[in-house]
């Protein structure tokens, strides 16, 4: 398993021997790398720890990180190390636990969702079984264990304090499968309450674990406390984008709004549902929403749910952008620059829904 495990005491004693210098300290500058040498050395450590050959997940292993997508989660990892002067190992053996957890959930998404095909690729399930799915899912899980439980090894080597970041990852698999659950039990198209709750778990934490375990590392985890409101609003915003995405059949899924044909929470769906009053309401229900949507779904209805409800949904994420950034201008830390790889997606993101929405209500 990569020779993590047979390292560590050959790791702690040098971590040891290493000056005090690299001890963390509250510095609230911008963090300084270059974002693509920091993308490729991520990527190259994932790479790293990867099944070798021989290995029976060999195969499904590097088809899922053919294409990596694009290690946000990774990113503002390490550059919240970098802003807070965390030793770069340490902080890179926290990248690479959230990276391994979020790749397993997707690897397990797609079997609940029965998604045949990620980032323009087959999926796990779908290439090698259902059976090989599940283990290499399972694997990810592990390995992201290991890495945390080596980022707390290793701080505790430069400080002499315990830290629990693999108990915050415990928690945060804990509500992420509690999340996804939640999408499997409701015999109700869930309301815009009940959908807030659902991502909280489910995309909440995979936004937000990133960088509070970065300050849990650090022995800055206090200061991390004025951040829940700003990383509840980007999980939210995170997975609107990734719903307006399904919609319009962007997200490289095999079928375009494969959402609405399994009835899976959407927040356009519902966004658009809520804008209905009266008899309109009632028409989308009894055309759009009642029972099980398929092939002949109501193309009237699909239209005005991708114009109307793309643009709502659009807003949203502008208006909890806004939010983000107000919280985030009185903050101690130079946040903004390290959640760039985030905002940045999320603004790019909602400018192409409203350039496509305008351009759809032009042309019909």
């Amino acid at each position: 398993m990569s020779g993590l495990l047979p390292e560590l005491m050959e790791g702690k004693k040098a971590l040891q021997t290493r000056s005090d210098s690299n001890i963390p300290y509250k510095n609230p500058q911008k963090p300084s790398r270059n974002s693509q040498e920091t993308l490729q050395e991520l990527l190259l450590n994932i790479k790293s720890q990867l099944p070798g050959a021989g290995h029976p997940l060999n195969a499904a292993a590097i088809h899922h990180f053919a294409d990596p997508g694009k290690l946000i989660r990774g990113q503002i990892a390490l550059a919240a190390g970098e802003m807070l002067d965390l030793n770069r190992d340490i902080a890179m053996q926290w990248a690479l636990s959230v990276e391994f957890l979020h790749n397993a959930s997707l690897v397990h998404d797609d079997i609940c969702d029965e998604d045949t095909s990620r980032r323009n690729r087959e999926t796990i399930w779908k290439a090698f079984g259902l059976q090989q799915a599940i283990c290499l899912g399972d694997w990810l899980v592990a390995q992201s264990f290991i890495h945390a439980a080596e980022a707390d090894s290793q701080a505790y080597s430069y400080t002499g304090s315990q830290t629990a970041s693999t108990a915050l990852l415990a928690h945060g698999m804990s509500e992420l499968s509690t999340g996804q659950a939640s999408e499997f039990v409701s015999s109700t198209y869930p309301n815009w309450a009940h959908y807030s709750r659902i991502v909280s778990g489910k995309t909440g934490q995979l936004i937000s674990i990133p960088v509070e375990g970065i300050f849990l590392l650090a022995s800055l985890h206090e200061d991390y406390q004025r951040l829940e409101n700003v990383f509840g609003n980007l999980g939210l915003a995170y997975q609107i984008t990734n719903d307006i995405k399904n919609l319009m059949g962007t997200d490289g899924a095999a079928r375009q709004g494969g959402d609405v044909l399994r009835q899976s929470p959407n927040a356009v769906v519902i966004l658009f549902r809520d804008s209905l009053v009266n008899g309109s309401r009632k028409d989308f229900d009894e055309k759009f929403m009642q029972g099980s949507v398929c092939a002949h779904t109501d193309e009237k209805w699909m239209q005005k749910l991708l114009m109307t409800g793309g643009k709502l949904a659009a807003d949203k994420i502008t208006s909890l952008l806004v939010e983000v950034d107000k919280d985030l201008n009185d903050y101690a830390y130079d946040m903004k620059s390290v959640l760039l790889p985030v905002t940045d997606y999320l603004s790019a993101a909602s400018r192409k829904i409203y350039h496509i929405s305008s351009t759809s209500n032009a042309s019909s």
